[in-house]
């Protein structure tokens, strides 16, 4: 009776903590879609007239817009502009028109091609988890990998914004590209880059001409029915080639796949609607001179989880596949405004980088809670104060973001002997969290709140980094590079409720610092091939919790207020080259990673804490291979990751061996691509398939968090297209061609999973079943 006893309590403890958590190839971007220097172009190559490309110093410069090989992919990875093959990291680039004529249209799709990299879905567009390198721990406490837009970094940082929970999806929003880099980048990116990060780079102004473009994107999706996304674009200089604005608009409708059965039934439950606006100002008053003027704006608004009920045997238990017994419905709205100055000017021995940049990110959120917790509340309601028998139980919560960053930057030209780059960095997030559980009476008109919370955090963080490259001969670099990094933090607290697990008010203090750094040996004997070894740290910051107590048991003895920092160090190898006259280029990374007091979980006496476990490990090789021939390109790319904790921890029920949630073994993608001439016009075909073996959705020892067994899958997509006259593209693709159902995701709360464990529903989302569509783009001049 006592254990019956204190798993209720730990159960209604864990409602209390829900939110707070929150090889083979990959020249995928470079080649899977990409157009190759001697196959037929599908539009007419720009005029001899087309101007230069930037300077290395200038990033905010209008990107290239040349045919290009493997060697000359110019990418911002390393803060300065430079051809991927020097990078020496795995960097990888997917244009967006590549991604338009495949049919991606969210993060989910964009990471889907890429090897080793994964989004851990939490219900739909954007709502996940990104993990690299099997750089995961499931129920993340913070990110594990950085998103950029531009220069920017966007999101929250900390455990209390729910960064690992709920990060921005940008739309195809006047996107030029996104570049994936693999590994930790602490040192140039700072904080939550442990695993990597993934850089949207956006299309700049253009002061030459008017220009501007339309496009629409329709599809089917079999169980859900049609999407549809309207997009335009219009560049307009202000003065001949000294300023301008570019505006971009985006309209996208996704269809429901999921249906809500139960006391609220509905049919496409996750259906989506997400709007974005983006506005660009660039000025060049001199040669020196360039400011950029950036705001946008976007809103997601989802009806539903794009998630459904099964077993932890796999079956779904709600009546079909992509059911949900729900009694209170789940709507969801995000929204981001971000507002960012960039100044560059050119001192002649570097350029100077002002960035300013201003972010109000919210996130609101309704999740229904299972009969289960409701059925047990309704047992012991009387016994903690709750009088009234409930009808459900639902959480409604709002974090609302408020993020100011800048940075100073001085980078080096280019030099035979030395380059350089340094920058002081500055960031100041403020954080409000609503969250209340609640439940509507069974009998009596009203509802009844167990818990309302209402806390508000600040996370600053200030930064000097830098870093130095020695030419020590015309085939042979070193470079070497620091972060030192301080925040201080601030929580506050208000709860009540007769199942707070804190009641009260609180507030506390702490000041931390951490130190990466980065140390690369490059060796290029000629511009065909590139040999480098890399040793470079992450880390995650540490923060603060509330001094716990349990409303029912008394205090919890041992709960601190504090966690610490994780970090990592990464050893990696690797090699660029390009054979055959350039028609063949491979690429190939060997790393791995100490992973040090990992972040984790721990369920204690009815509530969820965050404390600093053991060590866990990561060793992966990667692997890219491109050929082209003609008018055909083959590609391969893939991933081996095995990344595994080293310790024990008795309190969790995890043991040392236990695999890392959601890192598969091998993943990989195979592609190729025909391009022939139709009727006069360039035109393509195309296939690709994107492999994986089984992931764990959690810890398989963990009883309070179960592992749910994601299989492996095969996906089969096939596209085609053509450039008509006057530059107008049409394509069509079928994604899952074969329409494949497997479950390549969980919802990771705790309190969801916790239920699962004692025979309830574990949410689960299933691969998009079958679609097929259009799109088309319509360029003016």
């Amino acid at each position: 009776m006592l254990d019956q006893w204190r798993g209720s309590v730990r159960s209604l403890g864990l409602l209390r903590r829900c939110t707070l958590a929150g090889a083979w190839v990959s020249l995928l971007p470079c080649s899977l879609f990409a157009q190759q220097a001697d196959a037929p172009p599908q539009s007419p190559p720009p005029p001899p007239t087309q101007s230069p490309p930037p300077p290395p110093s200038s990033a905010a410069k209008q990107p290239d817009k040349r045919v290009i090989t493997l060697g000359e992919v110019i990418v911002s990875a390393n803060r300065r502009r430079e051809p991927s093959r020097e990078v020496p990291m795995h960097v990888e680039v997917i244009k967006a028109e590549e991604l338009q004529q495949i049919g991606a249209h969210t993060m989910n799709d964009y990471v889907s091609y890429q090897p080793g990299v994964f989004l851990a879905s939490q219900g739909g567009s954007g709502q996940g988890e990104l993990v690299m390198r099997g750089v995961s721990t499931g129920n993340q406490t913070s990110p594990t990998v950085s998103v950029y837009i531009d220069d920017v970094p966007i999101g929250g940082s900390t455990v209390y914004a729910a960064a690992a929970t709920f990060l921005i999806d940008p739309v195809l929003l006047d996107l030029d590209h996104i570049e994936f880099l693999y590994g930790p980048q602490g040192t140039l990116y700072g904080a939550g880059s442990m695993g990597g990060l993934v850089k949207y780079v956006t299309r700049q102004p253009d002061a030459s001409a008017v220009s501007a473009s339309a496009g629409a994107d329709i599809s089917n999706t079999q169980h859900g029915g049609m999407n549809y996304t309207e997009r335009g674009t219009l560049n307009v200089p202000l003065v001949k080639d000294v300023a301008a604005l570019r505006l971009s608009v985006v309209d996208e409708h996704t269809a429901g796949v999921y249906d809500a059965v139960g006391t609220v039934p509905a049919g496409g439950a996750d259906r989506t609607h997400t709007q974005g606006i983006r506005a660009q100002l660039q000025i060049d008053p001199t040669d020196k001179l360039s400011i950029n003027l950036s705001a946008m704006a976007q809103k997601v608004a989802a009806d539903g989880l794009s998630m459904a009920d099964y077993n932890l045997q796999g079956q779904p238990i709600s009546g079909g596949p992509y059911n949900r017994a729900l009694n209170h419905r789940e709507p969801f709205t995000q929204t981001l405004q971000l507002y960012s100055l960039r100044a560059s000017y050119d001192l002649g021995w570097s350029t100077l980088d002002w960035i300013s940049a201003y972010q109000d990110f919210q996130n609101h959120s309704v999740q229904d809670y299972p009969n289960g917790f409701l059925d047990l509340l309704n047992v012991l309601g009387p016994a903690i104060g709750v009088d009234q028998p409930l009808r459900n139980l639902y959480v409604d919560s709002l974090i609302d973001v408020h993020k100011s960053t800048q940075e100073l930057r001085l980078t080096s030209a280019k030099g035979d002997h030395f380059d350089w780059l340094a920058g002081l960095w500055f960031n100041r997030e403020d954080v409000w969290q609503r969250y209340s559980l609640l439940g509507d009476n069974l009998g009596v008109p009203g509802s009844t709140a167990l818990i309302h919370q209402y806390t508000s955090a600040r996370f600053e963080e200030y930064a000097g980094y830098g870093d130095a490259t020695w030419h020590v001969s015309p085939v042979f670099d070193l470079a070497a590079g620091a972060r030192v990094n301080g925040d201080t933090q601030h929580l506050s607290s208000t709860e009540n409720g007769p199942v707070a697990g804190s009641p009260g008010g609180f507030r506390i203090s702490r000041n931390s610092s951490d130190i990466t750094e980065m140390l690369t040996a490059t060796y290029r004997p000629d511009t065909q091939h590139s040999y480098y070894a890399r040793v470079s740290t992450g880390y995650r910051p540490g923060g603060l919790q509330a001094p716990l107590t349990s409303s029912v048991l008394g205090p919890v003895p041992t709960a601190t207020d504090t966690f610490g920092s994780d970090k990592l160090q990464s050893y990696e190898l690797g090699y660029k080259g390009s054979h055959l006259d350039g028609h063949l280029n491979v690429g190939v990374d060997a790393y791995d990673i100490e992973w040090h007091h990992v972040q984790l979980y721990t369920y204690t006496l009815g509530n969820t804490i965050i404390q600093n476990a053991g060590d866990a490990r990561v060793n992966g090789l990667e692997a890219q291979l491109t050929y082209t021939s003609g008018p055909w390109s083959l590609n391969a790319s893939g991933a081996y990751t095995y990344a595994r904790m080293l310790d024990d921890d008795t309190a969790i029920g995890i043991k040392a061996g236990d695999p890392l949630p959601y890192s598969a073994r091998a993943t990989g993608t195979l592609g190729a691509r025909y391009q022939f001439p139709l009727g006069g016009y360039g035109a393509y075909a195309g296939v690709t398939e994107r492999l994986s073996t089984q992931r764990h959705a959690g810890f398989a020892g963990d009883n309070s968090d179960p592992d749910f067994h994601l299989p492996g899958f095969g996906l089969l997509d096939l596209n085609a297209g053509a450039t008509l006259g006057h530059g107008v593209t049409v394509d069509v693709y079928l994604r899952n061609a074969l329409n494949r159902r497997v479950a390549i995701g969980t919802l990771n709360a705790q309190t969801i999973n916790f239920l699962a464990a004692l025979g309830g529903p574990m949410l689960v989302q299933q691969s998009t079943p079958r679609t097929i569509g259009v799109s088309f783009n319509v360029p003016f001049h």
